[in-house]
């Protein structure tokens, strides 16, 4: 198994080689995809800061994100570092990740991960124990990587900035029983500042966490799901949520390293008049000894 090629990661790799994505071929892995069953589940894993998704063929769709097959299931890749697999085992999946090691920036030591169970019904609808489909057609999974992977984004921002917001009461506390005093370090501000940044950089550039998929245009039905599934995993409310404390770490930090950057000027004022008053008393003294 170890010497064995992953089905649809010979797409992955850099080499050049023949264009294989034939409409026939294509279709085939459509059939495939559609073949895997009434219950199957979806793992979404946020594996790194950024995938580079460019170049990757052959595809199972046009539209993004960018979708590949992977034995009888897929996997859809997502520039935020977000990987969306469908009906696959761990294993394949651990391969998978491993074989698309080139084209992950900034992998994250422990990834965040979610999982849904997915079920083919009569009509698209959330239930407490699956998400249902009417079909499993490759777009309608797409609608559902997108949720997943958006969670998965805002799951590890909002912990990332979790910890930033956390760190920011016992330091104003400290302010509020001892003003005089200023309990912290400038690097400390500046990190908590660089972090915010990077989660504000994160979800507007990349995981662009309250844009639709172009894949909703002209289709109502797939519109409507996205809209259920976007209420299901409460998207925007995370969103405002994280927004707010990013302003209020961003806020809260930047005032504290004005305050700290005021209390060196006012230091360097000290010293200032000190080597002032020193000179006049120096000068005085030789005054009096004259």
């Amino acid at each position: 198994m170890s010497g064995s090629t992953l089905p649809g990661m010979d797409a992955l790799r850099d080499v050049p080689r023949p264009e294989v994505s034939t409409e026939s071929s294509r279709e085939s892995s459509r059939d495939s995809i559609r073949e895997l069953g009434a219950r199957f589940e979806a793992r979404a894993v946020n594996v790194a800061e950024r995938i580079d998704v460019r170049g990757i063929d052959p595809r199972l769709s046009n539209h993004l994100p960018v979708t590949v097959a992977v034995g009888s299931g897929c996997a859809m890749l997502f520039r935020s570092g977000a990987v969306v697999f469908f009906a696959i085992d761990t294993v394949a999946q651990e391969r998978f990740l491993h074989d698309l090691t080139p084209r992950i920036h900034g992998r994250y030591q422990v990834p965040e991960s979610e999982r849904a169970t997915i079920r083919i019904g009569e009509a698209d609808a959330v239930e407490t124990d699956a998400l249902v489909i009417k079909e499993s057609s490759i777009e309608r999974m797409q609608v559902i990587a997108e949720i997943l992977a958006k969670s998965v984004v805002l799951a590890r921002n909002e912990q990332e900035i979790g910890a930033a917001f956390d760190a920011i009461e016992p330091l104003a506390a400290a302010m509020k029983r001892a003003p005089r005093k200023l309990p912290w370090r400038h690097s400390d501000l500046v990190r908590h500042i660089g972090e915010a940044m990077l989660v504000e950089h994160q979800l507007v550039d990349r995981a662009e966490v309250l844009e639709k998929p172009e894949l909703l245009w002209d289709r109502a039905d797939l519109d409507r799901l996205y809209a259920r599934l976007e209420d299901e995993y409460e998207i925007r409310e995370r969103h405002l949520v994280l927004e707010s404390k990013l302003s209020l770490v961003t806020t809260a930090a930047r005032t504290m390293l004005e305050l700290n950057q005021a209390r060196r000027s006012l230091n360097v004022e000290y010293y200032i008049l000190a080597l002032i008053v020193f000179e006049v008393v120096l000068a005085l003294y030789q005054l009096v000894r004259l």
